[in-house]
This record gives structure tokens, C-alpha cells and sequence, in this order.
């Protein structure tokens, strides 16, 4: 194994800590093949939520799930085959689909996997007795919507068991991106029920308390080491190199760059103080994420909910300097909403739409930020700007800690204006601070639950439950609307870019950047794949060269 020397800037003592702190994860030898067989090792530096698919909110949540759980297909990195359906077919008019499941799919416990799995997984999903975070990805299901926000009844949803092996599935509208969505959201995984019903609360609380449909079981999760193995009823076994993954949870990021260093990890994400130094040595993927500021629009603070004075935030701001400040030029300066890698016309979003034509410009535009700052403040009857104060809201990391006081300085000096900032922990500003609006801007982003720009766009519904800006635009609602029925592909395209382009005329949010992740994966590891949908790394047909 060919292992990277420790840069000089890590110090000698985070590196001695390791031996009474963390400790060699899982015992295994430095190149990954052991007695354990073929092991992958990499760290996460927060824990998952949940392991209960039908409540994962996140993209750790759903990485595992990945492993853990086969949906009816199975997308790695955009490339969507068959799982447990084997075959599918598809009505002319896109609404209905029949799954035909395989009869050798088999639960870790050697119990068939059923179609009724599928439909009492999905019925559980947006049952909003279930109170499932993510419910709303069940909105594309016939009566989804209308069930889980309790207008309906569960039976209703549009799925139904044919029989042991056939699911048929009904959806609300045309979804394009629906074969990709079930194949890489754990939410659409099978559940049984007799095991969720025996557990209760404490479900997939720890590993014995599951059954898995998946490649992988879990084993254990004991010390913060998340351990999985090979699971041996999996219909496409033969397709899994990897006899076991351990998952560290390792909150400091550096401890993490000093434990692949020592050969203790397979995987590391470069920290973004080290990637200057790393850049030569570092791969690089662009992962989906784009980072911005929520607007609350009806807070307390009637500044905010001024259309020129938010577009006088955005036109006061320099993201390029933001960028090299904040983040020292590691992501990319962005000034839209869509993620420009998603695919679009034959091509990609950001190739197929020039957001430069429509959006704010990256490098600021001062006299249209004063001129935006004047016409709100003679709207709303203020005499100075210095009079003017908002607050910043944000986690109690570091990094976001910087990323928001760079922006104080650049709205401060700009604007004239008065920023407070304000930290809460990272489960506070997402299951309170932005559910309950209890903020005036708020540092936060999104990453596409699949390949298409509706998942950005629905942010700013205004029904939808993550509009956390409490942002309401009957147009950009009619675009999504219509978006939904459009038949043809490039003009429903066009529906949803429209859309984008009003969000950002009303200056709804503060566009900041897409991330970038420098990483480094060990020359005897293989079979990695990368994704900007759902999930960033997929170690489900990973190899280790044996030595």
C-alpha cells in the first residue's frame, strides 16, 4: 500500500493522540486485507441520524442505507439497473409502473422479499402517524401529498402488492426521474413489518433490532464504529467484493487526515485548511451541495421581507473574495440555486442555461446595491442604514463561523447595515431554527435527493415543508405545477429554469457556493463511486487489492 508521508503541518501531537484516543479502527492490518477478509475503512464526522430508512434525513443517513437496503432498482452514480425488480413496465402515459420482483431476493434472515414489503415501506413513509422527516419524497406517489398532510387516507397512497412478486405503483404526475429516485433513496426501501411492529420505537435502534435487504448487514455499532459485513442472502453476492466496511465516526476532520496518513483509513475528505497543501496529491468531485442563506421573508424584521432590500444583499456581496476568505477558494463562487452538473437537454443544467445572463454577478455590483438599499429604506420609511440591523443564524462549527462573519464584514462594509451573528448546535438549526422560522437569515444549503432541478426548486413552494423562507410566488408555484404535467422533456426544462430565475429576481435566498470534496483514496482501493444525488460515496462494489 503506497501511503501518503504526514505533511509538516500536522502536528506530531495529533498524531501521538491517536494511540490513546482513537485507537487502530477495527484491529485490521494497514492495507486492508486481514483476516477479516477484504475491509474498506473511512470516517464521517457526524453521527447518523437514524438507521430507520423511512426516517433518514440525511446524506449519511442515506450512504449506509445504501449498503444496507435494495430498492425495486438500484442507481450507483447515475447508472440505474435492475435490484429487487427484475423487469418493470411503464403505462404510455408515464403514471403507472408493474414491478416484477425476483423470487430469489431474500431478507439477511432468508425470508422472501414481497411486494407487500414495498407497499407497507411506502404506506409507512408518508402515513404522517409516522411523522417521517422526508415524507415529502413520497409526493410523486398517486395521493402522496394529499395523504401526508392528512387530507387523505394511507390506503389511498398509489401503491398496491398484485401479489407476492408484482408491485404495481401509480404516480401523481410524469416523473422522469423516478427509476433514479427509488434506486438511490433509502426512504423507498422494503420494510418488514412483523419486525418494525416487534421493535417499535427502538426499530433499528442497534443492529440485531433490523433485517436487511441489502448487500450489506449491519453487525455492530459499538465505539463509534459503525461495522458492516457481507450479507450472505443478498441475490447479487457475487457481485460484492468487500467481506466488511467500518465506518468511523471521528468528529475533528484533522484526527481523521492523521488517521489515513498512519494507514488507518482507506478514504479521507481533505479539510478544507489543508486542501492549499493537498492539491497536488488530492482527487476532486464536485458533490451536489449548494451552500446559501435562507431569508425568512414574514420574520419579525419587516427589512426582510423588502424584495430591494434583499436584492441589495445580494448585489453588496463579492463571492469571489467571499470565497477565498471563507472557504480559501476550495469550493466554487455560485450565484444560483440548481446545482449545474445535474443533467439538462442532452447536456448539463449549467451548459444548458447561461445563470450569468440572470443572476447577480460574482464579483458584486455596488452602485445596484446601493441603489437597491436606498429604494428599500424610502419604502420603508428609514433615514440611515446604520439603523438597519439583522441577524445571522448559523451552527457553532468553526467553518460556518467564518463563512458568516465574512459576510458581516462584506454587508457591513457595503451596505452601511449592522449584522448579528448567532450560533446554535447543528441539530438545533435544522429541527428547530429553520422548521419553526425562528431566524432572520440563516447559513444553510441543499443536496439533490435526485438527478433533477425540482429538488433545489420545491425548496421555495410554497407548500412545500422545507421552505424554511416561508417564500411565497404564485408564478414560481404555477412553474413547478405545470412542470409536473409537462410531457416534453426540454420545455418542462424550461419551466423549471423560469422558475430559478424568479426565485433569484425576488432575491429569495443568498447564493454562496457548490461544494467541492478533496479526497484521498488509497491506491489498493478500487471501485469507489462518486454521486451528487441522494448520496456522495457509494462503497457498495468497492474492492481491496489483496497483497
Amino acid at each position: 500500500m503506497k501511503k501518503r508521508v504526514l505533511a509538516a503541518f500536522l502536528s506530531m501531537a495529533m498524531v501521538a493522540g491517536l494511540a490513546t484516543g482513537c485507537g487502530t479502527p477495527g484491529g485490521g492490518s494497514s492495507d486492508g486485507d486481514s483476516s477479516d477478509g477484504k475491509v474498506f475503512r473511512y470516517a464521517v464526522n457526524t453521527l447518523p441520524t437514524t438507521l430507520d430508512p423511512t426516517k433518514g434525513q440525511s446524506i449519511g443517513d442515506n450512504e449506509i442505507q445504501h449498503a444496507i437496503t435494495e430498492g425495486l432498482t438500484r442507481n450507483t452514480a447515475g447508472d440505474v439497473k435492475p435490484g429487487i425488480a427484475e423487469s418493470w413496465d411503464e403505462s404510455e402515459d408515464g403514471l403507472t409502473y408493474t414491478f416484477h420482483l425476483r423470487k430469489d431476493a431474500k431478507w439477511s434472515d432468508g425470508e422472501p422479499i414481497t411486494a407487500g414489503d414495498f407497499e407497507y415501506s411506502w404506506k409507512r413513509l408518508v402515513n404522517p402517524e409516522t411523522a417521517s422527516p422526508y415524507a415529502f419524497i413520497g409526493d410523486c406517489l398517486k395521493n402522496g401529498q394529499a395523504i401526508e398532510q392528512g387530507n387523505m387516507d394511507v390506503e389511498e397512497l398509489g401503491v398496491k402488492a398484485v401479489d407476492d412478486n408484482t408491485l404495481e405503483v401509480t404516480l401523481e404526475h410524469p416523473t422522469s426521474y423516478f427509476l433514479s429516485l427509488i434506486g438511490s433513496s433509502g426512504q423507498f426501501a422494503p420494510l418488514r413489518q412483523d419486525i418494525v411492529e416487534k421493535y417499535g420505537t427502538d426499530f433499528a435502534a442497534t443492529s440485531e433490532k433490523n433485517v436487511y435487504s441489502g448487500p450489506f448487514v449491519m453487525t455492530s455499532s459499538e465505539d463509534n464504529v459503525w461495522t458492516f459485513e457481507k450479507n450472505d442472502n443478498y441475490w447479487d453476492k457475487d457481485s460484492i467484493n468487500l467481506d466488511k466496511c467500518e465506518l468511523n465516526y471521528v468528529e475533528n476532520t484533522d484526527t481523521q487526515l492523521s488517521m489515513y496518513e498512519a494507514g488507518d483509513l482507506d478514504y479521507v475528505q481533505v479539510p478544507t485548511a489543508y486542501v492549499p497543501d493537498y492539491k497536488d496529491k488530492a482527487e476532486v468531485f464536485a458533490n451536489g451541495n449548494v451552500d446559501f442563506c435562507y431569508i425568512n421573508s414574514k420574520s419579525d424584521n419587516p427589512v426582510l421581507g423588502n424584495k430591494n432590500f434583499r436584492l441589495a444583499l445580494n448585489y453588496a456581496l463579492n463571492r469571489n473574495d467571499y470565497n477565498k476568505l471563507a472557504n480559501a477558494d476550495t469550493y466554487t463562487a455560485f450565484n444560483g440555486l440548481v446545482f449545474p452538473g445535474l443533467q439538462a437537454k442532452g447536456t448539463t443544467y449549467g451548459e444548458a442555461y447561461d445563470l450569468n445572463s440572470y443572476s447577480y454577478p460574482l464579483d458584486g455590483d455596488q452602485d445596484k446595491a446601493t441603489e437597491y438599499l436606498n429604494a428599500a429604506m424610502q419604502e420603508l420609511g428609514i433615514a440611515n442604514a446604520s439603523d438597519i440591523t439583522v441577524e445571522v443564524v448559523t451552527t457553532d462549527a468553526d467553518s460556518s463561523k467564518r463563512i458568516v462573519e465574512t459576510l458581516q464584514e462584506q454587508w457591513q462594509n457595503a451596505l452601511g447595515i449592522n449584522v448579528k451573528i448567532r450560533q446554535v448546535t447543528y441539530a438545533d438549526i435544522y429541527g428547530k431554527v429553520f422548521p419553526e422560522h425562528d431566524y432572520e437569515i440563516g447559513y444553510g444549503g441543499w443536496g439533490s435527493d435526485y438527478d433533477d432541478p425540482y429538488s433545489y426548486l420545491e425548496l421555495f413552494k410554497s407548500d412545500s415543508s422545507y421552505n424554511y423562507s416561508q417564500y411565497e410566488n404564485p408564478e414560481v408555484d404555477q412553474l413547478l405545477a405545470a412542470s409536473q404535467d409537462e410531457a416534453d422533456t426540454d420545455a418542462r426544462m424550461d419551466e423549471l429554469n423560469k422558475a430559478e430565475q424568479d426565485i433569484l429576481a425576488d432575491g429569495a435566498f443568498v447564493p454562496l457556493q457548490t461544494r467541492n470534496v478533496y479526497y484521498m483514496l488509497d491506491d489498493d482501493t478500487t471501485g469507489i463511486n462518486f454521486y451528487y444525488c441522494s448520496l456522495n460515496i457509494d462503497w457498495v462494489y468497492a474492492d481491496v487489492n489483496a497483497k
